[in-house]
């Protein structure tokens, strides 16, 4: 009897292993979870109309019964309109960053949208893990793109576009030409534009002076406005509604002012000059400023509404060639041998800081640039380039100083001696040298050389005209190309085959005036804009 119990007792345990020691066969795996650490819930970006501009998130994550499910982040706003959705790879480790780009059709505005981090189980994110969401609160703010206004983009002259480029982009749009001419320069002066507008001044000498508006992207020729012949056309420049240019020889010295829509005449003011050739004037609130004299020394403030003269004042310019810098109480001028700062107001001298190195020999060819902290770096003596032309590059290299304005003394002069007009963004100064040849960038603070790039080519024998910045790319001519360089690897990222004067509008249109040293009368558009 004790065997038969014993039996029935093993058959009995036997049967219950077989259906899982008493459970239920349609119980559920324990379910796999996700979680994750953001390193911040709340990003602030500024951004510029256009800027398809990077967006990082980054944090830590842990899983819990995942077995062998893999783990993909989607990165996302609920709206759909501020961000390019991204999902990631498999995550691996325990850290990660998702990246993606600001949505660049966005308007000018502020915005405050909330960005969602999603675990899910497929590339798709069509599985997500439930409970997984993240949330990150963006504070965006996007600005209008300032347009290019005068000589080096702005009145402080830095030559900076505060936009991001993406090279993969790049395409050629028009090709215009001055075509024929009997006077004997025949070419363009450096071009300004803005809101969809291109303008650009005939250079002559005792020629045909005009100054034509032409489309943005079709080089299509809206309106011109001919002065007849004229001893010199200078460059242009433009606020909001106006587009201001001087012609300049004894008594056809004048601003004129002249309606952007329509191309009509505002006003014309006139100034002392000989037979001096200017850079662009500078325009700056209220108020035109143009560099003059019969002597030369002069700078004139004329109102912008209706071309009555303000103030002028002899102290501080050189011969011609130049134009001043700007700020909202000063105004900047060098005249080779030192730097003198006025009231923008009155146009009283307030100072002025001489340059060690400088000369007044020739016409000054440059502009004070205006840094931060009250630093105005600027050329030091002047150059010639031998033609009465005011498009025509000049042909001496000369060291760049830089000059504390607060404190009203000289900080520092380059080691080495620069030809380009340069450019100065975030506290670095691009500029060309050739001897040796390379584009330098030079710290603000102490003029000492960061680093440097030189062009790949062994056609490219010297740099020449001027140098654009934006926030990861700089723009540059040599003798035989313009090139784009990114700042942060320092190598090439596109380039083109003919030198000359550059120019980057607020549409992110890049124009060339080209000819390496003068213009050969031709303007050359690509499209810089992300599609």
């Amino acid at each position: 009897m004790k065997h038969k119990i014993s039996s029935l007792i093993a058959t009995s345990v036997v049967l219950l292993s077989a259906c899982g020691g008493g459970g239920d066969e349609n119980t559920p795996p324990p379910e796999a979870k996700v979680s994750l650490q953001l390193q911040s819930t709340n990003l602030s970006l500024s951004a510029h109309q256009g800027d398809a501009l990077k967006v990082a998130i980054s944090g830590n994550w842990s899983g819990t019964n995942l077995g062998t499910q893999k783990v993909y982040l989607k990165l996302y706003d609920e709206a759909n309109k501020y961000i390019v959705p991204a999902v990631s790879a498999p995550l691996s480790g325990n850290g990660f960053t998702l990246e993606t780009v600001l949505n660049y059709t966005l308007p000018v505005g502020e915005y405050a949208p909330k960005l969602s981090v999603l675990a899910c189980k497929d590339a798709n994110c069509a599985t997500p893990y439930s409970g997984s969401a993240a949330v990150v609160n963006l504070q965006l703010q996007v600005a209008k793109v300032p347009e290019w206004q005068t000589h080096q983009a702005n009145a402080a002259h830095t030559g900076y576009v505060p936009v991001w480029l993406s090279t993969s982009n790049f395409t050629k749009l028009w090709e215009w030409n001055r075509g024929p001419s009997d006077e004997p320069i025949g070419g363009i002066n450096a071009p300004v534009a803005g809101n969809g507008t291109v303008y650009v001044s005939t250079d002559v000498y005792h020629g045909d002076a005009r100054v034509l508006a032409l489309d943005e992207l079709t080089g299509v020729e809206r309106w011109r406005v001919s002065f007849g012949v004229m001893p010199a056309l200078n460059p242009p420049a433009i606020n909001d509604s106006t587009l201001f240019v001087a012609t300049s020889g004894h008594s056809d010295t004048k601003v004129w002012a002249i309606d952007r829509a329509d191309g009509k005449l505002k006003f014309q003011s006139n100034f002392l000059s000989q037979w001096g050739n200017y850079l662009a004037p500078t325009v700056y609130d209220d108020k035109v400023y143009q560099t003059g004299g019969y002597y030369g020394g002069f700078t004139y403030a004329f109102n912008v509404a209706d071309g009555v003269e303000a103030w002028s004042q002899s102290a501080g310019t050189s011969w011609g060639m130049d134009t001043p810098a700007v700020d909202d109480k000063q105004i900047y001028v060098h005249n080779g041998i030192e730097l003198t700062i006025l009231d923008k107001d009155s146009g009283d001298k307030l100072s002025s800081i001489s340059d060690p190195f400088g000369n007044t020999d020739y016409s000054y060819h440059g502009a004070p640039v205006l840094g931060s902290e009250g630093r105005v770096i600027a050329f030091s003596g002047g150059a010639f380039s031998g033609r009465a032309s005011s498009n025509a590059e000049h042909y001496e290299d000369r060291v760049i100083s830089g000059f504390d304005s607060v404190n009203q003394k000289h900080l520092w002069t380059s080691r080495f001696s620069y030809r380009t007009f340069f450019a100065l963004a975030n506290g670095v100064i691009y500029a060309g040298k050739n001897n040796p040849v390379a584009l330098d960038a030079i710290d603000e603070k102490t003029g000492e050389v960061l680093w440097s790039w030189v062009a790949p080519s062994t056609d490219d024998t010297a740099f020449h005209r001027n140098v654009v910045v934006t926030n990861n790319l700089l723009f540059v001519s040599t003798n035989a190309n313009v090139y784009a360089v990114d700042i942060a690897s320092q190598q090439k990222v596109w380039s083109h085959n003919e030198p000359g004067t550059i120019t980057l509008s607020d549409n992110r249109i890049l124009l060339i005036a080209t000819g390496a040293r003068e213009s050969d009368g031709r303007l050359l558009a690509f499209d810089l804009r992300n599609k």
